[in-house]
């Protein structure tokens, strides 16, 4: 018997990030729904008319297009992109439309890269986002202490390392699938 916990996790959220549809029906047993018109492969808005609260959830490097973009981003120049505007863009028009009273902003990797940036917007969680030398985390970040994508991320209040004995593979290090039973609620 599968046991159901009683409060959204980041894990939740990150995975519908990646696979809005197939996994809707998880943040739905929550009261979230997910904004069609305003959702894309991108970034996904989730409302919860019941709490008025908004989840913004940002998928990383998924496509030809974002390996640029991760290029942009190592240079310290992620808000110049395409992907930072449409999700800066997406954000604001969702708080716009729903003039939430909460707004909850999640993503991992490139995506925990842009949340962060998005920050002042919501309260943030990411995971694995990638830094640049110099750069300041935000709400909180988790990492896994050996993944290659977000080791210059600073070592201050809002970085949580997550220590497994999981060896050095950065495929399974970098995966959201590895904070599944961590239990990080949102």
């Amino acid at each position: 018997m599968k046991m159901m916990r009683n409060k959204l996790t980041l894990y939740d959220t990150l995975k519908a990030s990646y696979k809005p549809n197939e996994e809707a029906f998880k943040l739905k047993r929550y009261g979230y729904d997910l904004d069609k018109s305003l959702s894309n492969d991108n970034q996904q808005v989730w409302y919860n008319p019941k709490k008025n609260k908004l989840l913004y959830t940002i998928a990383g490097t998924h496509n030809l297009k974002d390996v640029g973009t991760d290029i942009y981003l190592g240079l310290g120049k992620l808000k110049d992109t395409n992907r930072y505007k449409e999700a800066d863009r997406t954000l604001k028009t969702a708080q716009e439309k729903y003039k939430p009273k909460h707004t909850d902003i999640n993503g991992h990797s490139l995506g925990g890269s842009i949340g962060q940036m998005l920050h002042n917007r919501g309260d943030t969680k990411t995971l694995d986002a990638g830094y640049t030398i110099g750069q300041k985390t935000h709400g909180d970040h988790f990492r896994h202490a050996r993944d290659v994508v977000s080791f210059l991320s600073p070592n201050d209040k809002h970085n949580h390392q997550i220590r497994k004995n999981e060896g050095i593979n950065p495929f399974y290090t970098h995966n959201v699938d590895r904070i599944k039973n961590d239990n990080i609620t949102i």
